[in-house]
């Protein structure tokens, strides 16, 4: 059975003002085009498809284009809803999308409720897919647990999560490619930089030790780095197909290949995606940024530091307006001499005092008296009003 792993798409997501739609769509087209050439069996999607519960038309528009695609290729698609994803929202649209071999799993259900599925796919085998989809630490972890303290809720949590697992891979077959589909944090992952961090804290994280041997490949979503993760069966993370912050500048983004036979451990390929732009951070002045205009000009998205003796107001357009593809301008300024001394307090100096030395510390220059002036008259007026504001509730 040839089967392809992806994850985590985030269709919809608007980053640093900068619609990454378009980059998505060209490495969904990536995979059709690897679905047609390797005439492969099965798509599993793990989860985060989208980048909010609520998406745009077009997100949609793009996301169901693309199984559409694949679909009319004679592949099977198994999606599971990730934490970015509305359950409810992605199982409602999944009783259409089944006339196109999509199969969808909105939350977390029962071996006997559709949490398993039996898919017979044109190589001749059939694939036995336990899906699990974000499950939410309340989901799991009931009031009673969470008053016992920390530690008993963290338990509770890994040992339900656990039983689910269990419950649903029991009914894996030894004549069939049995897969799992889990859109979790798992103890010793590497985080990608631009997951949400509330639900990656390592005390909600299942242990990749009691994922089952007798699955032929297990896919996993949740953490943006393509990585492998040490599991008693093949387990891998196929992370997003886009650098999806500066962090994850240096990840080269990928999608899995997988070739699975009941009985075996799956053998898995890393295809590498081209569709998106690449993340740089460069730090150069204006001028050695004029001289590489048009090298930069073509290189993605960047982040431009630039070294400065003191600030320049207008730094961040000039960079921006020389190239349109920087999404972030920052100024990097010496460090003030005065940062030796002590720094003057409320409690001890005037709000002017103190602002005068907040304006010295970031521009390395003095405020001018034009500008105390007003920074002086807008505190007189915020006090008045709230002197008002005391008096009329008095």
């Amino acid at each position: 059975m040839k089967i392809v792993h992806t994850s985590d798409w985030h269709a919809g997501r608007v980053w640093k003002g900068v619609d990454r739609l378009p980059e998505l769509e060209a490495c969904l087209r990536e995979i059709v085009a690897f679905v047609e050439q390797e005439q492969s069996d099965l798509l599993l999607m793990t989860g985060d498809v989208f980048d909010s519960g609520a998406p745009s038309a077009k997100a949609e528009r793009a996301v169901f284009s693309f199984f559409k695609r694949v679909g009319e290729l004679g592949a099977h698609v198994v999606v599971i809803a990730g934490n970015h994803d509305s359950g409810a929202r992605l199982e409602a649209w999944s009783l259409l999308a089944e006339l196109i071999n999509v199969h969808a799993v909105g939350r977390p259900l029962g071996p006997d409720d559709g949490g398993v599925l039996e898919i017979p796919v044109r190589s001749g085998e059939v694939a036995v897919v336990a899906a699990v989809p974000f499950a939410s630490p309340r989901r799991l972890v009931g009031a009673l647990d969470v008053a016992e303290g920390e530690t008993v809720a963290n338990e509770a949590y890994a040992e339900r999560l656990d039983a689910v697992i269990k419950g649903l891979c029991d009914k894996f077959r030894p004549d069939a490619v049995n897969l799992l589909l889990l859109h979790t944090h798992l103890e010793g992952a590497a985080k990608g930089a631009s997951e949400r961090l509330v639900h990656l804290s390592d005390e909600w994280a299942a242990d990749p030790f009691k994922l089952p041997a007798e699955a032929q490949y297990i896919a996993l979503g949740h953490i943006h780095k393509a990585q492998r993760v040490h599991a008693a069966a093949p387990a891998y993370y196929a992370g997003a197909p886009l650098q999806l912050d500066f962090g994850e500048a240096d990840q080269r983004k990928c999608f899995f290949a997988v070739e699975a036979r009941p009985g075996q451990p799956g053998v898995v390929r890393r295809i590498p995606h081209k569709g998106g732009k690449r993340l740089h951070k460069i730090t150069a002045t204006l001028d050695e940024l004029e001289e590489r205009r048009d090298e930069l000009a073509e290189a993605g998205w960047l982040r431009v530091v630039v070294p400065m003796e003191e600030a320049d107001p207008e730094m961040n357009r000039k960079v921006r307006t020389l190239l349109p593809n920087a999404v972030s301008v920052d100024v990097r300024l010496p460090k003030s001499k005065l940062e030796e001394k002590p720094r003057p307090q409320l409690e001890t100096h005037s709000a002017v005092e103190v602002f005068a030395d907040y304006y010295r510390e970031r521009h390395n220059r003095d405020p001018s008296s034009e500008l105390l002036t007003t920074f002086e008259e807008l505190l007189d007026q915020i006090e008045g009003t709230r002197d008002e504001a005391a008096a009329a509730t008095a």
